[in-house]
């Protein structure tokens, strides 16, 4: 018996098949496929991860089974294409080397994902216009309401796709039946208007899951795992709902179906999409909890939950008391693929947290290789599986003990170099002892204390109320500088600027500041900025002189938009942050702002106080004073440019591993 997660760590029986504990791998979507949409090495290593790091199930995501759910612009696995064998074999056969079992999601996208030369199938015949708020605007398209020739031919396309698998080394399936795929879009009656026999009642409205599973039982036998993935809700008020759900799960249930996994929302209800995919104004874990419990009330076979769930010992309690039989990862074995051997051991301060930041969901949006704020090999796991420690060892200084310093003398610590980390204040963080002061923000507080704690662990020879000067390198004489000194706020050139607060400002010396706030500035940082005085119980405004918040589709930060923007606008709107655009400040008053309107028109804001959050620009003064002091010199984080905190842990990361 595991002594720090007894119910965690203990081993599942399903059938023949027993899994060695309660943490499954969620389905992730691959974008560096073939041009056919096969398999490469870095799947495989990426996943292979999972499995390494003691996953019991990893999971390939994204697979797609049938033609008429294949769309260029967005790739994703061509499952029906026998070519694609070999690379599940290899994949299959990678997890299984590590121990874990090897799952498939099988998906098809139905009337959502739309192509402009192929006939677009759906539930009921319609036209679908989609906001993808990406910076593509409304797409909109023809939705066919799916013969019944074509429903028989793609639930016999799921039923051979799980036999390739099977085939292939695959011990089960997922069966993405929520989130508005093809099978919820069946299921639910806004978009299901049919008048057949698949349309209706919610036994008809399920009829095309159940001849899903039905065909995948036919083709895989009674020994083989199916696993469905549902959503318990569809749209927040709109669509079907748990009642709905938990009829429907008892007939996934009757059917076969092995395993259930209960997550929310749908594609088509943008206000569900961050109940989907939990963003950090979320501050709680398990929102998915509740229906699982009330679900396994009314099935025998295991139920599992999704949801941004990251602490095992939560996990261990809902275990205890009977809520759950499983608990499924994604982002939390994306930003820490060893998460299950950490917490298997009691190592719980080392496991690197999630910041729910959505980066790495976000850059499926852009056809980005998937990618994490703070895990700087994912989504590059092959080029780090042979790294060689360097030849030579080399004194290494770094100026700045925020993020992006503190990532470089880990990891050049851990490479056998000494390192030597300066911070000017009292302590260490950078801005991240800033961020991390607004309510919904403990998970920046959670990583700057990881990081902290992983120095403390490290030979690092850590310095506060230290100043890196040419003086101090003179004195030290390393191989090596880091010049990671940050940022200082901007403060752009408006009348009366010095009577209003810098953000930075704010959240360090948390002044009074009264009940009716301006915030000058749009971006993620005024924006989250507004929100929390919301939360705080004050009337907060922003006013932006640009056309959209957080720079819209033009955000200066690749792979940054579409589900940070749906998240910052929901809270906006759940908050009544009110949001003044395509304002121009010309003046801070004591009574508030005097602006301009785009067409000149003159407008007086009263205020209790206005901050300004207009940017972060380089230290660059700073980096010049210590350029020429030694011949191998590198500039990482806010210093070499403003970003996130993304930008800055892979800067750190990777001038580091490359001494």
């Amino acid at each position: 018996m595991n002594p720090y997660f007894p119910m965690l760590f203990s081993p599942l029986k399903v059938k023949k098949t027993t899994f060695r504990n309660r943490i499954f791998a969620g389905p992730t979507g691959l974008k560096e496929l073939t041009d056919n949409r096969h398999l490469v090495i870095k799947n495989i290593d990426y996943l292979r991860r999972r499995a390494q790091g003691g996953a019991a199930v990893v999971c390939l995501g994204d697979v797609l089974v049938d033609e008429t759910a294949d769309i260029s612009w967005n790739p994703k696995v061509r499952a029906w294409d026998k070519e694609n064998e070999p690379g599940f074999y290899n994949l299959a056969s990678a997890i299984q080397a590590h121990g874990a079992h090897a799952s498939m999601e099988l998906v098809h996208t139905g009337m959502h994902f739309h192509e402009d030369n192929r006939i677009n199938y759906g539930p009921s015949d319609m036209i679908d216009e989609f906001d993808q708020k990406d910076g593509y605007g409304i797409r909109r398209h023809k939705i066919t309401a799916m013969p019944l020739e074509i429903i028989e031919k793609v639930a016999d396309s799921y039923g051979k796709v799980a036999l390739r698998a099977k085939h292939c080394g695959f011990e089960s399936v997922l069966l993405h039946a929520g989130h508005g795929w093809l099978p919820a879009q069946f299921l639910s009656p806004v978009l299901n208007t049919r008048t057949d026999e698949f349309g209706g009642s919610l036994e008809n409205r399920a009829r095309f899951t159940m001849m899903v599973v039905d065909k995948i039982r036919e083709y895989c036998g009674p020994n083989f795992i199916i696993e469905a993935r549902i959503s318990w809700k569809e749209g927040m008020y709109d669509g079907y709902q748990l009642e709905d759900s938990i009829e429907f799960c008892k007939m996934l249930e009757a059917h076969g179906v092995d395993m259930i996994q209960v997550s929310c929302g749908s594609l088509h209800f943008h206000d569900t999409t961050i109940l989907s995919d939990p963003s950090w104004f979320d501050v709680n874990e398990g929102h998915n909890l509740a229906a699982a419990v009330e679900i396994k009330k009314v099935v025998k076979i295991p139920v599992g939950t999704v949801g941004a769930v990251t602490d095992p010992a939560l996990v261990e309690q809902w275990l205890e008391e009977g809520k759950i039989d499983y608990i499924v990862m994604a982002r939390a074995l994306i930003a820490d693929p060893d998460f299950p051997k950490k917490a298997m051991h009691g190592k719980l301060k080392d496991i690197r947290p999630c910041l729910r930041c959505l980066a790495c969901m976000t850059g499926g949006y852009f056809n980005l290789p998937i990618h994490c704020s703070v895990n700087p090999q994912i989504g590059r796991d092959s080029d780090y599986k042979f790294m060689q420690l360097p030849t030579e060892k080399q004194k290494v200084l770094i100026a700045g003990g925020g993020p992006a310093g503190m990532e470089a003398a880990i990891i050049a610590s851990q490479r056998g170099h000494e390192v030597i980390l300066c911070e000017k204040d009292d302590k260490l963080g950078g801005l991240l002892n800033i961020v991390e002061k607004e309510s919904f923000k403990e998970r920046i507080g959670k990583y700057k204390n990881y990081l902290i704690y992983q120095l403390g662990k490290s030979a690092v020879d850590v310095r506060l109320n230290t100043e890196v000067t040419p003086e101090l390198i003179e004195t030290i004489q390393p191989d090596v500088v880091f010049a990671a000194v940050g940022g200082h706020p901007i403060l752009p050139p408006i009348k009366g600027i010095e009577k209003a607060i810098q953000i930075v400002d704010y959240y360090r010396d948390e002044p009074e500041i009264g009940e009716n706030i301006l915030v000058l500035g749009g971006g993620f940082a005024g924006a989250e900025c507004a929100i929390g005085l919301a939360l705080a119980g004050k009337k907060s405004t922003i006013v932006e002189m640009s056309d959209a918040l957080a720079s819209g589709p033009n955000t200066p930060y690749p792979g940054t938009g579409a589900m940070q923007l749906d998240a910052l606008q929901t809270n906006i709107d759940k908050n009544h942050v009110n949001v003044m655009l395509n304002t121009k400040c010309v003046e801070i008053t004591d009574d508030g702002m005097i602006c301009e309107d785009k067409d000149g028109n003159r407008i007086e804001l009263k205020a209790d106080k206005v901050i300004v959050a207009t940017g972060i620009a380089a230290n660059e003064d700073t980096v010049e004073t210590l350029r020429d002091t030694v011949i191998d010199f590198h500039c990482i984080g806010d210093c070499y440019q403003p970003g996130l905190i993304r930008t800055a842990v892979h800067q750190g990361y990777d001038a580091a591993l490359y001494l």
